[in-house]
């Protein structure tokens, strides 16, 4: 049966799906079938080509390369598998693999099938190839579905844990708080508030010998890790603490069907849109509370990425801006001769798009002294936390008073709007299919139909689009207390504030406006001037309140 020197190539498949159907079409099933098989038909000169725990939509495996190698040196006779699905389950794809047997001569039968090339065009073969392929795309629809219902039960898919966390006891899909690595977790987010950047967070971790997550979760688990790292076990690299500080699932947060594959056939992940996502607040044990987890993100958001090793870095750096054009303002160091001969270095901020900073200036300089402006923020944010601690009600009443005043005619005529203009949607559907049975009876004609369905379609397109924004209008003005009640419980956490910290500015300060300066001459002497200089502070949750908070 088999030409002289030529084997007969007996390919065998298994995908991780075929796992759940049992011994059917395990490859020792597979095997024994193919054996029997040749042997009753008398093909010798047999070798088997194996691709265990692959997708059949894939069409490069190990085992399908190798056959098709020996396909190309003219050294095969004849390709037997158990059904044309081993061989693959993309109607294309198994069509080119087709064509490759037909030009080398290579004679292909897929035993339970029927089919053999030998007898000829076989018909049927081709709807087999359609429905394998019809199988994995159904399957992947059902599997999708599974996920989803999973995501909407606050489950995740699988029961792989950040680094962190592990499964529970009582569900595998839900996760339970690791404590040894969770505590790591909540250092590496207080070295980030107290503004250390990744970079100096891995070093600081390589440095105490701590096992990166990779190895750790191998060693809790007992289990070989999936890879083995290039660099030491207790090598950090930034990239994983960029992660961890970028999860927001360490706040107790599930956020699910976040990522997905193209389809069956193209298995590159993707980020789906966020509104696409599916959260659940309070879905496991939180390592990082929301406040923290605000603070960092904050902080991440404004980090400069080339950080200055000249001098010693102040606690408002990455937080002050320009006035003027609203830039960020950046340190520099100077000094100045005192009048008894002795040098005193000190540093300023001065507007990136200044001339003192860049040759191309778009800006006047809106320079300040560090010590300076510290000292002009250190005193304000004790008022601030002096007023809210002094009566919080009042401190509250007085935030929302002015937001009040501010927005609540324009929040009473949208909410108004709002209203009208949800009756009218609901008017336009009725207007519209009695439009349509008006035509069907011959009421109106087709061309006055046209005309009129298309007008009240662009009212009610219109309407809709206007319908969102007056709902996030309304949404963000009566979002204004749960802000100042944030601000209120960052207060309770300190007693009182004697410096002014790293940590304290990043908790409590979004940023820091600073004006260009002005010079007055003084009231002793004609030629000694009084500095002026406006500087906005605008907090975190409650904006800038130097005119709502005042001392009274």
């Amino acid at each position: 049966m088999v030409e002289q020197g030529k084997i007969t190539a007996l390919y065998c498949r298994l995908s991780k799906d075929d796992f759940d159907s049992g011994e059917s079409n395990s490859i020792v099933h597979q095997k024994e079938i193919l054996t029997k098989y040749a042997k009753d038909h008398g093909f010798g000169n047999t070798r088997f080509f194996v691709d265990d725990g692959v997708s059949g939509t894939l069409f490069s495996r190990p085992g399908l390369d190798a056959l098709l190698a020996e396909v190309r040196t003219g050294s095969v006779a004849t390709v037997i598998i158990k059904d044309q699905s081993r061989i693959g389950r993309d109607v294309i794809e198994v069509g080119l693999l087709k064509r490759t047997f037909d030009e080398y001569d290579v004679r292909l039968i897929a035993a339970n099938d029927n089919l053999d090339t030998a007898n000829g065009f076989d018909i049927m073969s081709i709807f087999r190839d359609v429905f394998n392929e019809w199988f994995v795309a159904y399957t992947s629809k059902k599997i999708r579905a599974v996920f989803k219902a999973k995501a909407q039960n606050g489950k995740h898919s699988n029961s792989v844990a950040p680094y962190g966390y592990k499964p529970s006891e009582a569900d595998k899909f839900v996760w339970a708080v690791d404590e040894p690595a969770a505590d790591v977790v909540r250092d590496i987010f207080k070295m980030c508030v107290e503004g250390m950047g990744p970079q100096y967070i891995a070093k600081e971790l390589s440095r105490r010998g701590l096992k990166i997550p990779q190895i750790y979760k191998a060693e809790r688990d007992g289990v070989p890790p999936k890879h083995i790292p290039k660099r030491p076990d207790t090598m950090w690299h930034t990239s994983v603490v960029v992660g961890i500080l970028s999860n927001r699932e360490y706040t107790g947060t599930a956020v699910l069907n976040r990522k997905t594959s193209k389809s069956y056939k193209d298995h590159r992940k993707y980020v789906k849109p966020e509104e696409e996502w599916i959260i659940h607040e309070n879905a496991h044990p939180a390592i990082i509370d929301e406040q923290t987890w605000q603070t960092v993100q904050r902080i991440r958001a404004g980090r400069r990425q080339v950080q200055r090793k000249t001098y010693e870095k102040g606690v408002l750096e990455g937080s002050v801006y320009c006035l003027g054009c609203g830039d960020r303002l950046y340190a520099k160091r100077n000094s100045r001769t005192n009048s008894d001969g002795s040098v005193r270095e000190y540093c300023y901020y001065v507007c990136k798009n200044s001339r003192t900073y860049s040759d191309n200036s778009s800006c006047t300089p809106h320079s300040i002294q560090r010590e300076a402006l510290e000292a002009v923020v250190l005193k304000d944010l004790q008022r601030v936390l002096r007023l809210a601690k002094m009566d919080e009600r009042k401190f509250a009443d007085k935030l929302n008073a002015a937001s009040s005043r501010e927005s609540e005619r324009g929040l009473q005529k949208a909410k108004n709007e709002l209203a009208k203009s949800k009756t009218r949607i609901g008017m336009l559907d009725r207007i519209v299919s009695k439009l349509y049975e008006d035509n069907v009876e011959g009421k109106i004609s087709d061309e006055r139909f046209v005309t009129m369905l298309a007008g009240y379609e662009a009212e009610q397109t219109g309407l809709k689009i206007r319908v969102s924004e007056l709902e996030i209008l309304i949404s963000d003005a009566t979002a204004q207390t749960a802000s100042v009640d944030s601000f209120l419980r960052l207060v309770r956490s300190y007693t009182e504030i004697g410096e002014l910290t790293t940590e304290i500015v990043h908790e409590f300060i979004d940023k820091v406006l600073v004006g260009e300066a002005g010079y007055a001459p003084g009231r002793y002497s004609h030629w000694a001037r009084e500095k002026t200089q406006e500087i906005r502070i605008i907090y975190n949750y409650i904006g800038d309140v130097s005119e709502t908070i005042n001392e009274e």
